[in-house]
């Protein structure tokens, strides 16, 4: 006898996103393709009731610059609450992605690369003159290019923006 097979997490992540695209504070956020940073199930909150799958996502407001998380309860198919919050998420794998093929466009990437691959690593990045109170609410992320395992370039992608602000060689990154 066939056995009941739980939904897959993707087809689960589809529901809290439709959930989650229905409230008018997270609308905005999900226009067009955009998706969440982060999708989490809820597991530090006691209060949530027995059997609940309720869910924690993330979402970065490049237009605002700012982070903002949510609570969906996907068996009541409803956002609980919505906040902003001042933490910085982790890129997402659509950031990664935008971040990675900004890069390869550039024509300052290309000139090091030439024919090799960019085989890249890409991170969150903090430029050192967007700390402090004035700092701009962009978000950055830095793609590390490894054509080898001697050389390397970074490229600094202004997300918000959508394009590479600089191309730094490694000395530009250590300090005296």
């Amino acid at each position: 006898m066939p056995q009941k097979t739980k939904k897959s997490a993707r087809t689960q992540e589809d529901k809290i996103i439709t959930i989650a695209r229905k409230h008018p504070k997270l609308e905005p956020l999900l226009k067009g393709r955009k998706k969440p940073v982060s999708i989490q199930p809820n597991i530090t909150d006691r209060r949530q009731p027995n059997g609940a799958e309720q869910t924690v996502i993330s979402f970065y407001d490049h237009a605002r610059g700012r982070s903002v998380i949510a609570l969906v309860d996907p068996q009541q198919g409803q956002v609980i609450s919505v906040e902003e919050t001042a933490a910085q998420f982790q890129l997402s794998e659509e950031e990664q992605q935008d971040a990675e093929s900004l890069a390869a466009r550039d024509a300052r990437v290309r000139a090091f690369l030439g024919r090799r691959r960019m085989n890249p690593l890409t991170r969150l990045y903090f430029p050192p003159q967007e700390a402090g109170e004035g700092a701009s609410q962009h978000r950055f992320a830095i793609v590390f290019l490894r054509p080898n395992n001697s050389e390397r370039r970074y490229a600094i992608v202004d997300l918000s923006e959508g394009k590479v602000v600089d191309v730094l060689a490694p000395d530009a990154l250590t300090t005296v």
